[in-house]
């Protein structure tokens, strides 16, 4: 079975949105990154690559940088690679400026992939409309990160390189993943709830979960799986399956909101923190975790976390900056 993690499904599909994103915490757990490549492809209007860095400090807002590039100056292919000028990665290293910021990673180490939709053809049949994968689950980031030209050392912090892509967004979903445990022994913990759209209306939520662990690893993604219990919520996600329990929450004060654009047209709205509360129960064993990565997607906007960027905001104003 082919998987397009290593290829750029936007080259060949017009009517698409796909994302090549990293992310990574660090070992204090008080810093993180997050770094987006968004293919982006509508139906109308120019194609793109939207280009996202994200910097998270406990204690503080986070700060946002966004630049759109057009897609005649991007340079595209398999690993993924992506040369977007102010921005690029591939499999071992990424490097980019926006705004502020400036960053040089390389990328080391990783496990086999994590494949959350656990019947091969659903990546390539019409349905899910959203495909999900993390090609890296177990990544190694070294090198620094500039905010403001000051030097962030970037040393064994702890991530993954993820790939997502579809012909449209979800009606609205819980994300969540996590590599960075309290008792300092390595996991990868991946997996959703959703509510896609059929027939003009939100389904049932749906659940998939990956768990890669000493304690044994959950494969819990077949299509009879995801009939299961899980709950979305604006800053939290539980999901409950026999044996395997897991809670992610955080606070709305350490979460940032994006504005994302709809292939068809429109915009819907994500939520994201690098700092959820974790707990997960593996048959008699519980674990924690302060290092999460929890996202939330919905329709309409939440009332009281600010989007980024602002509602007028035009890559022709140039790079936008949160913190400008």
């Amino acid at each position: 079975m082919h998987w397009p993690y290593e290829t750029v499904v936007a080259l060949e599909q017009p009517g698409i949105y796909e994302s090549h994103y990293l992310k990574a915490n660090s070992p204090d757990g008080q810093r993180a990154f997050w770094i987006k490549h968004t293919l982006f492809r509508p139906l109308q209007g120019p194609s793109c690559a939207e280009l996202w860095f994200v910097w998270f400090a406990r204690g503080t807002p986070p700060r946002v940088c966004r630049t759109d590039v057009p897609w005649e100056r991007l340079t595209l292919g398999k690993g993924p690679n992506i040369d977007a000028g102010a921005a690029f990665m591939d499999p071992h290293q990424a490097r980019g400026e926006l705004g502020g910021a400036r960053w040089q990673l390389r990328l080391t180490g990783h496990g086999p992939p994590l494949r959350h939709l656990g019947w091969g053809p659903l990546y390539t049949l019409g349905f899910p409309k959203k495909k999900i994968l993390t090609p890296a689950p177990g990544l190694s980031f070294e090198g620094v990160v500039h905010l403001d030209g000051q030097a962030h050392a970037v040393c064994d912090w702890t991530g993954l390189r993820g790939h997502n892509w579809g012909t449209e967004h979800a009606h609205s979903y819980a994300y969540g993943n996590c590599n960075l445990w309290d008792d300092g022994v390595p996991r990868a913990l991946d997996g959703f709830t959703v509510r896609i759209k059929l027939g003009g209306r939100p389904s049932p939520p749906l659940s998939a979960l990956c768990v890669r662990a000493p304690e044994g690893d959950r494969e819990l993604t077949r299509p009879w799986q995801w009939l299961r219990h899980g709950r979305i919520e604006p800053t939290a996600w539980h999901l409950r399956r026999p044996t395997t329990h897991l809670a992610m929450g955080c606070s709305a004060q350490d979460m940032v909101g994006l504005r994302y654009n709809q292939p068809k047209g429109g915009e819907q709205y994500c939520y994201n923190t690098k700092f959820a509360q974790v707990s997960l129960r593996l048959g008699e064993r519980l674990l924690s975790s302060r290092c999460g990565e929890l996202e939330t997607f919905f329709p309409a906007p939440l009332p009281d976390i600010p989007l980024h960027p602002p509602a007028n905001w035009s890559a022709r104003d140039g790079v936008y900056d949160s913190g400008a």
